[in-house]
């Protein structure tokens, strides 16, 4: 399990992701080190807070879809002639391929997550007393209901991936995300666009502030009903394929 766990991390290319987010992270821990926030509006460290809270947030939004963006590499090394007679060469149990990509998704979710605690700490922990600073409290909370979500998304997209392969399912996938985009469009032209142009971010935070409560127990509720339907996807997709060899033919 653990060589196709590193494969699987080879395949991806993460190494190239780690390297490149701890050095992020170096970076910016000293510049936020070097430029310390402040309480006041007038204050140039009120200025710094409110430039560099885009970072931390950048992070944890890109980091809801890394995970899906790097299904399609986890399936398609798989489904190469060599890797395929490597695969068949090892003593795997039927389903230990499909077990590999099920908890190298969950490890890298859960190293997402760390990394975005740490991001939104380096900040906070130098951030004045500021709306800045609450914005970043209010995204922190929601931290783990970003990273159920990738796992609810995971848990939908593996069982396409594995069982039609990686071409087909890639096309599925791109034409959902073609149909949402309509939708998207279709709203901005026909629906009521004026709640986006009234949008504001610091009534966000009052809204958070005001359902904190819920907000928490969706936090605690979250990852136990992803976790299920991770689980529950893992088996169906064993099933689907308990007649297949692992060659994703």
């Amino acid at each position: 399990m653990g060589g196709l766990l590193y494969k699987d991390y080879l395949a991806v290319k993460a190494k190239k992701i780690v390297y490149i987010i701890l050095a992020l992270t170096v970076l910016f821990a000293v510049l936020r080190i070097v430029l310390p926030g402040g309480d006041n509006e007038n204050s140039e460290g009120y200025t710094y807070d409110a430039l560099m809270w885009v970072f931390p947030a950048l992070l944890v939004f890109a980091g809801i879809g890394i995970p899906s963006a790097w299904t399609k590499a986890l399936i398609a090394g798989d489904e190469k002639k060599q890797t395929q007679a490597v695969i068949k060469s090892l003593p795997l149990g039927k389903n230990t391929l499909i077990a590999s990509k099920y908890i190298f998704t969950g490890v890298t979710v859960y190293a997402l997550l760390s990394a975005e605690i740490i991001w939104c700490t380096i900040y906070s922990s130098f951030a004045g007393n500021n709306s800045f600073y609450s914005l970043i409290e209010v995204l922190t909370s929601f931290l783990i209901i970003f990273s159920s979500a990738s796992i609810l998304i995971a848990g939908v997209e593996l069982p396409f991936f594995i069982t039609i392969g990686s071409k087909k399912a890639t096309t599925v996938k791109t034409a959902l995300l073609e149909f949402l985009f309509l939708l998207v469009i279709a709203y901005l032209f026909f629906g009521n666009i004026d709640a986006l142009g009234n949008f504001d971010l610091f009534d966000f935070i009052e809204w958070a502030k005001t359902h904190d409560f819920e907000i928490n127990v969706t936090a605690v509720l979250m990852p136990v009903i992803s976790s299920a339907f991770f689980y529950l996807s893992y088996r169906l997709t064993c099933r689907l394929n308990k007649n297949r060899e692992a060659d994703y033919d």
